[in-house]
């Protein structure tokens, strides 16, 4: 027995390095595949497209989609995410939506290697440090980013994980700086930082590092949204007074307004915390690793600002697992439910880690998006015919020209100044429009209604297909 565990010891890093291997080319034909098949998003991949095509045309991070403004400005005004000019090289030497989408696949599948490491590191040799591997590609919202378009908060899982495993590897620098790398992901991260230090001050009893850390993260982020997006961005913090006020509209407008909302009224909380969408939402995201992240100690603390960032809120896809917002809570989740794991009696662990394995492998199976789930579409990877016998009609739109066009349309015309998704920015006037009776359901009754009403706005037909036009503006 000792000898089978010393052989498997030596092979893990192997096993791991050919699971994520294979995790990289599956999700990265997946994800081009569903863009070239038009089931990408406007105002997601053509969104990030526009602004690193721009900034490689010397229009740093320019947009006229996001904040859902129309004009040029700079996308900085909506987020910061500096962490692009790492990715630029890569994109500028293959500059295509395609790129996006496989460099957000290579970031998660490399997430996967500080939680085996952390697990190497918490668990004795054996089979259920492996489990943790394999928990991690089964997590639910995993498939699901990496299959919804490119957004930044997927390029923090890495980084997130390496934080807990320095922490608990007790290298300072390392984790500061693991840390500190995902304040330039999004604004919002250095909330996360924040339960690192409450972590160090209540569960490694670290009062330096601790208090280093929180008044560092607190620092970072007021920084952020008070001076550095509204200085670079060109404006106020937009995003932060407008969002927060639609999304919390229950608690305030305002942080002040919701803490002290918390505090005089907790039933509001309550209220907002018990609905079936938000409880089916606790349950994927604790359910497949059975809630071991509640015995971690005061590990627990590192998942609970995200977890009220996106609980809190109104707006439906902030509390579920198939978007972008719960990527933090990949490897905050796994790596506390690793803690917590190795807090269990030794004689159980074997037990209990099989418990999770079969767990993450029925809520992927009924839940999840990966090719053996239940729900799997896959006809998100494959062409409609119509698609292929209009889309060279496409070819007739200038570079330079303005368009607006349908949101599954965009992506494959953002690399122009000009770009609009009629859902949220309308026409514009823009010198080209592209439409597709897929934003209607279907329905042709509907789309002869846009059709005619962008005639009468002075636009001319120049190519029609089986709900598919292309229009002009002379």
């Amino acid at each position: 027995m000792i000898e089978a565990r010393g052989r498997l010891d030596r092979v893990e890093p192997s096993i791991v390095a050919a699971l994520a291997l294979t995790y990289f080319l599956l999700f990265s034909v997946l994800s081009v595949l569903r863009h070239l098949t038009y089931h990408s998003f406007g105002s997601d991949l053509g969104l990030f497209d526009q602004v690193f095509w721009n900034t490689t045309q010397g229009r740093f991070f320019e947009s006229t989609m996001s904040l859902a403004q129309p004009q040029p400005h700079s996308y900085i005004g909506d987020h910061f995410s500096p962490i692009y000019l790492l990715l630029l090289p890569v994109y500028a030497l293959i500059p295509r939506p395609q790129t996006l989408v496989v460099i957000q696949t290579l970031f998660l599948a490399l997430g996967v290697w500080p939680i085996y490491l952390l697990a190497r590191h918490k668990l004795e040799p054996g089979w259920p440090r492996l489990v943790w591997v394999a928990a991690y590609f089964l997590f639910l919202p995993l498939a699901f980013i990496n299959l919804f378009d490119f957004h930044e908060l997927s390029l923090a899982v890495l980084p997130l994980g390496f934080a807990i495993y320095f922490l608990e590897l007790r290298r300072p620098w390392w984790f500061v700086l693991s840390l500190a790398s995902t304040f330039f992901i999004k604004e919002e991260l250095p909330l996360v930082g924040m339960a690192f230090g409450a972590y160090l001050l209540l569960g490694k009893r670290d009062l330096k590092l601790g208090l280093g850390v929180l008044a560092g993260s607190l620092a970072a982020f007021l920084a952020l949204i008070r001076v550095i997006i509204p200085a670079l961005g060109g404006g106020s913090y937009a995003y932060f007074a407008s969002r927060l006020a639609f999304r919390y509209a229950e608690l305030g407008s305002s942080p002040q307004d919701i803490m002290a909302t918390a505090v005089r009224h907790p039933g509001r909380i309550a209220h907002l915390l018990f609905q079936a969408q938000k409880l089916k939402f606790l349950a994927g995201i604790f359910g497949p690793v059975l809630g071991l992240s509640l015995i971690s100690g005061f590990a627990v603390v590192l998942v609970i600002p995200t977890l009220a960032l996106l609980l809190l809120s109104n707006y439906g896809p902030q509390s579920a697992f198939t978007s972008q917002y719960s990527a933090p809570l990949i490897p905050l989740v796994i790596g506390t439910s690793i803690l917590g794991f190795a807090r269990l009696r030794p004689s159980i662990q074997r037990p209990v880690a099989g418990a999770v394995l079969l767990s993450s492998l029925a809520f992927a199976y009924l839940f999840g998006d990966l090719p053996f789930s239940r729900h799997f579409q896959a006809a998100n990877f494959q062409t409609e015919p119509r698609y292929a016998a209009f889309v060279h009609n496409l070819d007739l739109i200038p570079p330079a020209a303005s368009v607006a066009a349908e949101n599954n349309l965009t992506p494959h015309l953002s690399h122009r100044r000009y770009i609009y998704d009629i859902e949220f920015e309308g026409t514009q006037h823009a010198e080209y429009l592209a439409l597709d009776f897929a934003t209607f359901g279907h329905d042709p009754t509907r789309f002869e209604d846009q059709e005619r009403t962008v005639e009468s706005d002075g636009y001319q037909e120049i190519a029609e297909g089986d709900g598919l036009a292309l229009f002009h503006r002379p």
